[in-house]
């Protein structure tokens, strides 16, 4: 990880590069402007600096540095005086601040959690395919390894899994490691289609089948001629029509609506479950003979909350997705992270994504906060804090921002310190 340090101090300056030298490739500055042309014209994952500098301000620092890379993380150092510009700066898109005198091995602490965030990132970037499957955890790589192996068969998938978990991405992954890689791969929502019109999509028709049927169509199995055809959520297939979903598996035959003759398409297909087919089956809601042709193969994708390793990865990922939608946000704060990981997300990586998404519309600093996060996340158990607690927990944070200094606290969150007063006793904070 390479960093840039900036201190005048030249005793400081020293004493940091020493501290700092034999766990990364660190190069120290006096001089602010020298820096900047420096980092105009090198890669640099982390800026160390002095907020009050001579010839330009903190601030005008940070921001021509984040004009420069608005990747690169900045770690502000600041007497106890300059405490509000740096709550400041971290609105501005600073990563963190210390206050003087630096403790190095709280430094070295704060260092490493960027390192590992920048490594995360870097893995996602190296992975490829727009919708990528992201994952540190051993049992998504048995099952990703798993997946390769079965593409190279025609062999029936069936990949069972809870709602949200990534079964379509996973057939993706199929389809493309497979010889039908250059054909297309369709796919079809079983449970959006009423009885009536099942067949006919799936099918096709011929023209005067039907009141309607002006013309010929092609269905779904005959598209994918050569390819894959994917049924997410067969479990929601008519029974009227797991008959003639067998038959076209078992043979490679199908009847167009409104057709005699008999036509062929090579079609692998791959389908996929969130229900107990085998209760189904039980309860006379779906054949046991297409079960059997089916699930010749299966893949079982494990819930978030069973690889709970692969969230943080997942997060990043879904920050950089969504990055139009609030381009100054860079991170996640370590109490976000916390919230993140705490939580047992019955709706799994989709219910991630769409919380990850909220947040970034509605966080107003350049983190993700834990209070964004909890918005998300509580609703979802139907235990969403109250206005009362979230004031609450943001007056302690300032508060311990402050070193409980009341004036200073009194500062920073705008309001009279007669006022904060009020809210301390009214909270029984004191």
């Amino acid at each position: 990880m390479k960093i840039v340090l900036i201190e005048d101090n030249k005793v400081l300056n020293s004493t940091l590069i020493r501290s700092l030298n034999d766990l990364f490739d660190i190069k120290g500055f006096y001089d602010p402007e020298i820096a900047l042309r420096y980092i105009e014209n090198n890669f640099v994952d982390v800026v160390i600096s002095d907020i009050k500098l001579p010839k330009i301000s903190g601030m005008e620092l940070l921001k021509k540095i984040k004009k420069i890379s608005n990747d690169t993380f900045i770690l502000l150092i600041t007497g106890y005086g300059t405490v509000e510009e740096a709550v400041e700066a971290i609105k501005l898109g600073a990563s963190d601040y210390m206050l003087k005198p630096i403790d190095t091995e709280i430094l070295k602490i704060k260092l490493k959690q960027i390192e590992d965030t920048i490594n995360i990132k870097q893995k996602i970037h190296s992975q490829t395919d727009k919708d990528k499957i992201v994952f540190v955890s051993k049992v998504m790589e048995e099952t990703l390894n798993f997946a390769k192996k079965v593409a190279s068969s025609d062999s029936t998938v069936l990949i069972s899994g809870e709602t949200g978990t990534g079964k379509e991405l996973i057939t993706r992954y199929i389809h493309e490691n497979s010889r039908r890689n250059k054909k297309p791969l369709i796919s079809i929502n079983c449970a959006n289609l009423q009885e009536t019109v099942f067949e006919s999509e799936l099918f096709g028709y011929k023209k005067g089948a039907f009141t309607g049927a002006d013309k010929n169509k092609k269905g779904l199995i005959a598209l994918a001629n050569g390819g894959t055809l994917f049924l997410d959520e067969i479990g929601e297939v008519p029974l009227s029509i797991q008959a003639k979903l067998l038959r076209f598996i078992e043979s490679k035959e199908f009847f167009p609506l409104g057709s005699e003759c008999c036509e062929t398409s090579d079609v692998r297909i791959i389908a996929a479950t969130n229900k107990n087919l085998e209760k189904l089956i039980a309860e006379n809601k779906f054949r046991q003979d297409l079960f059997y042709r089916i699930n010749v193969i299966n893949i079982k994708i494990p819930p978030l909350r069973e690889r709970k390793e692969d969230i943080i990865p997942l997060a990043y990922y879904f920050l950089e997705k969504y990055k139009l939608l609030n381009s100054k946000i860079i991170d996640f704060t370590d109490e976000a992270k916390k919230s993140l990981l705490a939580y047992d997300y019955p709706g799994n990586v989709r219910e991630l994504s769409n919380l990850i998404e909220r947040a970034m519309i509605i966080e107003t600093s350049s983190y993700i906060t834990d209070s964004s996060i909890i918005i998300e996340k509580r609703s979802s158990n139907n235990d969403m804090k109250d206005l009362d607690e979230v004031i609450k927990e943001h007056i302690l944070k300032v508060l311990q921002y402050t070193n409980f200094d009341k004036k200073k606290a009194s500062e920073i969150l705008k309001i009279d310190r007669s006022t904060l007063y009020r809210k301390l006793k009214e909270y029984k904070i004191i």
